[in-house]
C-alpha cells in the first residue's frame, strides 16, 4: 500500500514539474515573441512618423521609477501627449489627483495627459466624480492628427464595460473617418496568454461585457489596444472573431504597459520579469511602432 502511495506521489510530482515547465516555456516564448513583434513593427515603420505619444500606467502615485520615466517623457520634444492606462492613484481621492498633477508640473511635464480609470482609481471614487474633474468623462474619444483615440472604462471587475459604454462605443467606431487610425485604451486586459491557467480578473458579468466588446471590434478596424493592470509588459493578439471551426479570423494587437513602478502582479511573478517601463508610440500612415523607456 505504501509503495502504491509513493508511486502516486511520484506521478503527481512529475506532473507538477511538467506543468511548471510548460508555464515557464510559455513565459519565455511570450518574451521572445514580444521582441520579434517589436522588430517587425520597427521594420514596417519606414516613413517619418506623423504623431508620437507616450504610454504609462500603474504608478499609483509618486515613486522613483515613475519620476524617472515622466522626466524622460517630459524631455522628449517629439512626444505630443501622455496616455495613462490606469491606476494613476492609489485610491482615487481628490488629494491624490492633485498631488500627481503637482508632481507632473515639478518634473516638467507640459503635454496633455489622457487617461483611463484603473481599479485603484475608483476605490474611493466609485462614481468617478474626482476622475471627471481631473480627466473628463471615463469613456470618450479624441481625434488627434491622424489618430482616433478611444478611452474606455472597464475598471470595475464586477461590471466590465457598462452596457451604455458599449452602446456609445459602437456608434463612435461607426463614425470614424477613413483617414484616421483607431487606437483603444482601457485598464484591465483579458484574453492574454496563460490566463486560462493563471486565472484572470473577470467575473460572470464582466465576461458577458467582454463578449459584446469583441463583437463590436470584429466589425471595425482597430490598429492597436493599450492596457495596464498586470504591472509588466506583454504583447499579444486579441482575437475578436472566429470561423465555424473555431479558427481565429481577426485579431488586434494589444500591448499591456503597466510598468509605472508597482511590483508585478502575484499571478505573473516568477513567470514574467519585473519590468518598469514606459512606451513611446510612433504612428505613421500604415504602422504603429513602439519603443521602450526604462527608469
Amino acid at each position: 500500500m505504501h509503495v502504491v502511495y509513493r508511486r502516486i506521489l511520484i506521478v503527481l510530482a512529475c506532473a507538477s514539474l511538467v506543468a511548471l515547465g510548460i508555464l515557464a516555456w510559455g513565459a519565455r516564448q511570450l518574451t521572445t515573441d514580444n521582441t520579434q513583434q517589436t522588430t517587425i513593427d520597427t521594420q514596417k515603420h519606414d516613413q517619418e512618423s506623423i504623431m508620437t505619444f507616450a504610454v504609462i500606467g500603474d504608478n499609483e502615485g509618486d515613486n522613483p521609477a515613475y519620476r524617472s520615466l515622466i522626466t524622460q517623457i517630459a524631455k522628449n520634444n517629439q512626444v505630443q501627449f501622455l496616455l495613462h492606462v490606469g491606476d494613476a492613484t492609489a485610491h482615487g481621492t481628490a488629494q491624490e489627483h492633485a498631488e500627481l498633477k503637482k508632481l507632473h508640473q515639478e518634473l516638467g511635464l507640459t503635454i496633455p495627459v489622457y487617461a483611463v480609470p484603473g481599479n485603484h482609481d475608483i476605490i474611493d471614487d466609485p462614481d468617478r466624480k474626482n476622475w471627471n474633474v481631473t480627466y473628463g468623462t471615463p469613456w470618450r474619444s479624441l481625434d488627434i492628427e491622424n489618430v482616433h483615440l478611444v478611452l474606455l472604462d472597464n475598471a470595475e471587475r464586477k461590471v466590465g464595460f457598462p452596457a451604455e459604454e458599449l452602446d456609445w462605443l459602437e456608434q463612435d467606431l461607426a463614425a470614424v473617418q477613413p483617414d484616421k487610425m483607431t487606437i483603444l485604451a482601457y485598464h484591465r486586459p483579458f484574453g492574454y496568454p496563460l490566463a486560462d491557467i493563471l486565472g484572470d480578473d473577470e467575473t460572470r458579468t464582466s465576461r458577458k461585457s467582454n463578449e459584446r466588446f469583441l463583437e463590436i471590434l470584429a466589425k471595425h478596424d482597430v490598429a492597436q489596444i493599450f492596457t495596464g493592470h498586470l504591472h509588466t509588459k506583454i504583447d499579444f493578439p486579441l482575437v475578436v472573431s472566429w470561423d465555424n471551426t473555431n479558427k481565429p479570423t481577426k485579431s488586434i494587437p494589444i500591448t499591456v504597459s503597466g510598468g509605472g513602478g508597482q511590483p508585478i502582479q502575484n499571478a505573473l511573478g516568477g513567470l514574467l520579469p519585473q519590468k518598469f517601463h514606459a512606451l513611446v508610440v510612433s504612428v505613421s500612415k500604415n504602422a504603429v511602432s513602439l519603443t521602450e523607456l526604462t527608469p
